[in-house]
């Protein structure tokens, strides 16, 4: 028979190893975030850090009104940064709506040049391969950048990026009546990060439309 010292003890003890367990697996538990508006539910790993967007960000790769950032996330490791951006283009600006539903390889590739210029020498590595995602036109460019110049005493760090972009209509109920109307959107995903292996695994973070059963956002067979 254990003793009241002794059974104390245990006690505590198993308290300490449930509440590593409990958060462990808390630590394993997918965010998840909601865009009413957008109609799109957003998972991904829990170690990204979200940041409170009040508008447009500043580093908008094209003017800061026509796109709309409405989640940011990043990871910081000792390898390095990871960021992810979610933004919706409509039609506030109608060329810039125009030109990414017309020809949204072209787009996806020329918005991610001008990305990966802030981090150096910009190299697509993946032209734009189209695919579709909900039964949605979708495109998808890969690229890299080589630091111009290496900070003294550090290894130059390449930065690989993807852009994923999709066209998607989406409702928008009128004034005082109870009829809806659907508004032109193009969404886009921008992924950056300095660790390659991770592009891939971010490109796979998974995404539903309204009520319909989650996906990846680019499936594997895609960049195969």
């Amino acid at each position: 028979m254990l003793s009241r010292s002794a059974a104390l003890l245990l006690l505590l003890s198993c308290t300490g190893v449930l509440s590593h367990t409990a958060a462990q697996s808390a630590s394993r538990v997918p965010k998840i975030f909601r865009d009413p508006a957008l109609g799109i539910t957003y998972s991904y790993p829990s170690q990204f850090i979200a940041e409170s967007l009040a508008g447009p960000a500043s580093a908008e790769t094209i003017a800061p009104q026509c796109a709309r950032s409405t989640l940011s996330a990043g990871s910081t490791n000792t390898m390095g940064s990871t960021v992810f951006v979610l933004s919706s283009i409509d039609n506030t600006c109608p060329g810039v709506l125009n030109a990414a539903t017309q020809h949204l390889g072209s787009f996806t590739r020329e918005q991610i040049l001008r990305q990966m210029k802030q981090y150096g020498t910009p190299t697509i590595t993946r032209e734009p391969i189209r695919y579709a995602i909900d039964g949605h036109p979708a495109a998808i460019t890969l690229a890299s950048a080589e630091p111009d110049e290496a900070q003294p005493g550090k290894s130059p760090k390449t930065t690989y990026a993807a852009k994923a972009c999709w066209l998607r209509e989406v409702p928008v109920k009128g004034g005082k009546s109870s009829s809806t109307t659907a508004t032109q959107h193009v969404l886009c995903f921008d992924f950056t990060t300095q660790q390659q292996n991770l592009l891939l695994s971010m490109l796979a973070f998974t995404v539903q439309f309204e009520e319909r059963p989650t996906q990846s956002l680019v499936p594997g067979s895609v960049l195969r």
